[in-house]
């Protein structure tokens, strides 16, 4: 998606809805705890960039759990004109089948308790609200209505998956194999740990981050290490609407 925001702004070029906004969501933010701050302040953030145009939505209510900052950042998103989804999260696309049915079938009833989606307009809406309803989706149409790089999302599914494939095994092994337990405990949250010194070095490595300053992307390898990548610029043009709408935290 191609960004109207540019590098550089100033305060009185930023239009009154983005400026309104992160001025809601700054007070917003002085309620939430400290541990969770910088996390709502990423989140809101993403509201801004996504009432500026960056992105077709942002996705809340993952990463924060503060009842008032959630009521918050759907009040900004109404009064900014935006539509509100609340529907199931979803997870990557597993193209290749290795994630067994009964693992699939699990982790869709967890996917019960529902997200926000904060929709540009009403076909965003549409397509969240179907993705949502397929529970697993592909990195390119995430990075889609994300904004993110496609080359970022598609690493992370393929480390999310990797993870899965080991809560998998480590569910095997607490379990013995009873696939009806195994079920339970996954449709419960239930996280198991790692058994030996290789699992938490796998686990490391496949939970590490880099993420992108200002946004909420895990930058792929390639665009870890190139100032020019596409997470760089993205980067970016966040922190230009960050410091134009005086939001805090740039």
């Amino acid at each position: 998606m191609t960004s109207a925001i540019p590098h550089a702004l100033r305060s009185d070029t930023l239009p009154r809805p983005e400026r309104v906004a992160a001025a809601a969501l700054s007070r917003a933010l002085a309620g939430v705890a400290p541990a969770q701050r910088d996390a709502a302040r990423q989140e809101g953030l993403d509201l801004v960039a996504t009432i500026a145009g960056l992105k077709p939505l942002c996705l809340a209510g993952r990463g924060v759990a503060d009842v008032d900052w959630h009521a918050a950042l759907r009040r900004v998103a109404a009064e900014a004109g935006l539509c509100l989804l609340e529907a199931a999260p979803w997870f990557p696309a597993d193209p290749s089948g290795t994630l067994p049915d009964w693992y699939v079938a699990a982790t869709a009833r967890r996917g019960a308790a529902t997200v926000a989606y904060l929709c540009r307009d009403d076909a965003v809406r549409r397509r969240a609200a179907a993705l949502s309803a397929e529970g697993r989706v592909a990195a390119a149409d995430e990075a889609a209505l994300l904004g993110y790089p496609v080359c970022c999302v598609a690493q992370h599914h393929r480390r999310a998956l990797a993870f899965e494939r080991l809560r998998i095994e480590l569910l095997e092994r607490i379990a013995q194999g009873d696939r009806e337990r195994m079920a339970r405990l996954v449709a419960a949250g239930i996280e198991p740990l790692p058994t030996s010194e290789a699992d938490w070095r796998r686990q490391a490595r496949l939970t590490a981050i880099a993420p992108a300053p200002a946004t909420i992307v895990n930058m792929c390898d390639a665009c870890a290490t190139d100032p020019e990548s596409a997470a760089a610029r993205l980067s970016r043009r966040y922190r230009a609407l960050a410091a134009a709408a005086a939001y805090p935290g740039t």
